[in-house]
């Protein structure tokens, strides 16, 4: 379900570490990162034609097109910029129970194109719209042996008894307006988003077992036919899920510049968001034949969610000194939800179910905290503290069972932090530091309470750690960064309830959580003559052993990720014509890694295997 945007026409990207709830609202609870586009240019004509090749070891053979334009309508009044691209991700994964070689290829289309106004020299208007469009004909994923890292039928295989995969859509539209002034600049911006996607997969082990249970003791009784026939234990299990939205969303701000001892930023936003979730568990015979109507539908519903907010925020810095600062911010924000479940033609295990409404509304109030001095123009010294949240919302349940939460509340953290950053006054070496705790409250989980699974404020957790970043540049030619970090992140309390679901205790690591990391990167220029600069790179990340999931729920050795290393290498050429060719050779030693393990399923999903890439682009 997540997008993969092509970067062309890339100004920067920004890397937000810690909560930035006063500035970006609910949802950035461990920070963000902004992708920000180039504006079109309002003098120069320019454009870039890009293709690529890419083989993987044991699969299939990639590409890329990619074409971009910025053409100058009327010179410094209006341009228009646009981006188009396809690309073929190649598959390397078998589907044994199909037979399909290399099932989990992906085609990837979009385009963006971008309009520029500037009436006036101090007044912007941008008018821009994307899309992307997805397929997935399978997924990166193999079956291994129970307890094992194993593959289970050898290589990048699993047993599927169809070739499940999915479609994801996205849409978006963006409006922007700036006008500065001497005091600093406003921006107001509307958009609209919206993202359709579906998505398949083969759930036999989890939901034939699971419904043959709930359906044994009532299947004479209400459908006149014993078990076995109603639904035998050959029996497949397909779901069939379509989660879709619309998002609304403006926002104002007012960005001062230095004005005296202070600087501030003020603004208000607002987001309406509707969305469905259809969730579809169809069965079929042991031969792949769905059932026939009225047993087509295991589990039939519809999920509905509106959500509408509104905010007010800012940000003030004040200049004790011009080297010692400190910024306060805040952000109110105040939300009301709607929640449907059922739905139209709604059935749980072939029985009907009823279609209920919830309500909700809660108030969230986020903060900010810094400290800055600067004892020199090259080094810096910084202490934070800032606060985020997820929205809550509404138990959908018509009637909990004694002691549930009838609603949900929101999680919220609290990150405090403190760093240096430092630079030589030539620029040769940069380093930036820091250490950090994090104090995660009303973690929502699912909970069990007299048989039924609600959603929960139910756990508590400590996240640890610290962060270094250093780039060395003894020469014009050469270049070196290095990356080191470390995180200590486990539950310090959880309720019963949840524990009976999560299989977690206190004390427990948080999954997916890897306590160190670790990268280097080199990039060595070569001037092959006047007109032509040659280059070679490498890179090494380094990833430790974490686990996959609590031991409570997976007792097998399979709950802990083993760690893992690869190396990249690539070398390629600049011509002063503006032609350049890049090759790339990724995961070196071809490591069989993973990313995630499920290990009541006995599946894990794996990276990509030793891939050589060829790139030829073209300025014109």
């Amino acid at each position: 379900m997540t997008p993969e945007p092509e970067l062309a026409e890339i100004e920067r990207i920004e890397v937000l570490k810690g909560p930035q709830g006063t500035l970006y609202g609910a949802g950035s609870l461990g920070g963000l990162i902004r992708v920000v586009t180039r504006k079109p240019d309002l003098v120069e004509f320019r454009g870039n034609m890009r293709g690529e090749v890419s083989q993987v070891k044991g699969g299939e053979l990639g590409f890329l097109l990619r074409g971009t334009v910025n053409i100058p309508i009327v010179s410094d009044l209006a341009a228009i910029s646009a981006t188009g691209y396809y690309r073929r991700m190649p598959g390397f994964v078998d589907n044994v129970g199909t037979g399909t070689k290399d099932v989990n290829r992906s085609n990837l289309a979009g385009a963006r194109i971008a309009l520029l106004v500037e009436p006036a020299p101090n007044f912007q208007i941008q008018i821009s719209g994307q899309y992307q469009n997805i397929e997935n004909n399978g997924y990166s994923s193999v079956d291994l042996v129970p307890g094992t890292y194993t593959p289970l039928y050898g290589g990048y295989t699993y047993n599927d008894f169809m070739d499940f995969g999915g479609d994801v859509k996205y849409r978006l539209l963006n409006a922007t307006a700036e006008y500065e002034m001497d005091a600093g600049t406003i921006t107001a911006s509307a958009s609209y988003a919206k993202y359709d996607v579906d998505f398949a997969s083969d759930i036999t082990s989890t939901y034939i077992p699971l419904a043959r249970g709930v359906l044994a003791p009532v299947s004479e009784a209400v459908f006149g036919v014993p078990i076995d026939t109603l639904l035998p234990a050959s029996s497949r299990a397909g779901s069939f899920f379509n989660p879709s939205a619309d998002k609304y969303s403006a926002e104002v701000r007012f960005a001062s510049k230095r004005l005296g001892p202070i600087e501030f930023i003020a603004g208000a936003f607002y987001t309406k968001e509707d969305s469905t979730y259809l969730a579809n568990v169809m069965p079929y015979t042991a031969e792949g034949v769905p059932f026939a109507s009225p047993f087509n539908y295991l589990i039939r519903t519809t999920t509905t969610s509106k959500y509408e907010e509104i905010a007010g925020f800012g940000n003030l810095t004040f200049y004790l000194t011009d080297n010692f600062d400190v910024t306060g911010g805040i952000r109110y924000a105040h939300n009301e939800q709607t929640s449907g479940t059922g739905g139209p033609g709604a059935t749980s295990f072939f029985l009907p179910r009823p279609a209920l409404t919830f309500d909700f509304k809660d108030n969230a109030t986020t903060y900010l905290g810094t400290v800055r001095w600067r004892p020199l123009s090259n080094l810096s010294f910084y202490a934070r503290a800032a606060s985020g949240y997820r929205p809550g919302g509404p138990q959908t349940n018509s009637a909990p069972p004694p002691n549930a939460q009838t609603v949900i509340r929101s999680d919220t953290v609290w990150n405090y932090e403190a760093g240096v950053k430092a630079t030589t006054l030539d620029g040769a070496f940069t380093i930036d530091a820091s250490v950090f705790h994090i104090d995660w409250k009303d973690i929502q989980l699912n909970t069990l309470f007299n048989g039924f699974v609600l959603g929960g404020n139910a756990a508590s957790a400590d996240v640890d750690g610290i962060e270094v970043q250093m780039q060395l540049r003894p020469n014009e030619l050469l270049t070196i960064g290095a990356n080191m970090g470390h995180t200590r992140a486990v539950l310090t309390s959880i309720t019963p309830e949840a524990a009976a679901v999560a299989g977690a205790a206190k004390g427990d690591r948080l999954p997916l959580t890897a306590p160190w990391t670790a990268s280097i990167v080199a990039d060595q220029q070569i001037p092959l003559s006047p007109s032509v600069t040659g280059s070679v790179g490498a890179s090494l990340r380094f990833q430790s052993s974490m686990f996959a999931t609590y031991p409570g729920l997976d007792p097998n050795p399979t709950q802990k990720l083993p760690e893992l290393t690869t190396v990249d290498l690539r070398a390629g050429a600049v011509f002063d014509s503006g032609f350049t060719v890049q090759l790339r050779l990724d995961n070196l030693f071809d490591k069989f890694g993973f990313t995630n393990v499920d290990g009541a399923a006995g599946s894990a999903t794996v990276i990509r295997p030793r891939t050589v890439s060829l790139g030829v682009s073209v300025n014109f």
